[in-house]
Order: structure tokens, then sequence, then C-alpha cells
């Protein structure tokens, strides 16, 4: 590699520094005022830079939020993985799902609120990075699927749905927390287990509603 090609390489990770530098102040602002109410200059005042630096990395407020939002999507879909790669059991890695997943979408945590400070989408749902979570779902499936076989999941469950309910969950979760204090990450992931893998109704309740 060249001289050029040294010094171009160098600031290229100089910038991606700067720019997670910029997110991170973003996302702790975002965590104290419990929303996206604050302002560029203050970013650029915690990050020790000028408003103009801040403006050739971000070109404004939404572009911010934006990119904390897909920041934290990457960090989750890494965390899924690695529980995945990690889990000897599908007991295991639907557990280390589920907390990831509580972990990552708490409420008044980086990623929710940055969700809910990028708009919402057609259907009135946070507006979230669609092909990333979507892997979070694709992998949670399998392993819903892969539960059958260790006899944890009924063979005529439908994985998809299931995956889908418990995202989900997590997605709304701020309208139907406990009052009081936050609800720890471990206490959110046992009680959305014990909806998906008991559910809501007695057998009278099945008969009634299903026949």
């Amino acid at each position: 590699m060249g001289v050029r090609g040294g010094r171009a390489e160098a600031r290229t990770r100089k910038s991606a520094v700067t720019r997670e530098k910029i997110m991170e102040a973003a996302a702790e602002l975002m965590v104290e005022r419990g929303g996206t109410d604050f302002q560029m200059m203050e970013v650029s005042s915690r990050c020790e830079m000028s408003k103009g630096s801040l403006y050739y990395y971000f070109a404004d407020k939404g572009e911010l939020v934006r990119a904390v939002m897909d920041r934290s999507v990457e960090a989750l879909v890494d965390a899924v993985e690695r529980v995945v790669a990690d889990a000897p059991s599908a007991a295991d890695s639907i557990l280390g799902l589920v907390r990831a997943l509580a972990e990552a979408l708490r409420p008044g945590g980086p990623l929710m609120l940055a969700m809910l400070g990028s708009g919402t989408s057609a259907t009135g749902a946070p507006a979230v990075e669609g092909p990333r979570l979507a892997r979070v779902l694709a992998i949670l499936t399998a392993q819903l699927e892969r539960a059958k076989g260790e006899g944890l999941v009924r063979e005529d469950a439908d994985s998809r749905l299931c995956a889908a309910a418990v995202a989900g969950a997590f997605l709304v979760f701020e309208h139907v927390a406990p009052d009081g204090a936050p609800e720890s990450v471990e206490a959110l992931t046992q009680r959305i287990l014990d909806l998906a893998l008991f559910g809501v109704g007695t057998e009278r309740g099945r008969a009634v509603f299903l026949g």
C-alpha cells in the first residue's frame, strides 16, 4: 500500500471512530432525556467538536437518530448470533435470545427511544430496520423449530408466528409495563417466556374459542 493509500485508510478509521463517538453521545442524551428531545449543539458540545464538524458527519438530527437506531439493531443482531453460536441446546438458545431482546428493546433504552423518535410505520408501530430485525425473527424461528426436536415445543406450533409474537411483545412493552420501578431484564424474560410457552387460555377457554 502506498503513502496515499495509507493516509486514506487512516482517515477512514478516524471518520468511523468520530461517527461512533457522535452516536454514543446522542444515545446518552436520549437515555437521559427519555426521548429524542435534544439539540445537535448539545451533541457537538459533548463530543468537544464544532457544530459544523458535526454536520459533516450527520446532515440533521433525524439522520443521527436513525444512525443510533441502526447501530443498536446491529448490536442486537450480533448479540443474537453469538447466543446461537454458543448455546449447547435449544433451551439455552431461546432463553439467551429472549434475554438479548429484553435488553435491547427495554423501555428507555437507546434502541426503543430511537425507534419511537424516528417516526412510525403505516401501521402505527415504531419504525424499525426491516432486514436486520427479520434476521432476528428468522433465528428465533429456527431455534423454536429446533426445540420441537428436543420435546420443548409442540410439533404443531407455528414457530414463525410465535417468534413474531415474542418480538412484538417487546415493541409494545412500554404500553403494558407494570407500574412502579422498571422491570429487570431477567423478570421480563421470564414473563415473556411464560406467556409464549403456557399461553393464557384454560382447557375450557380453548374449547370455547377453538372448538
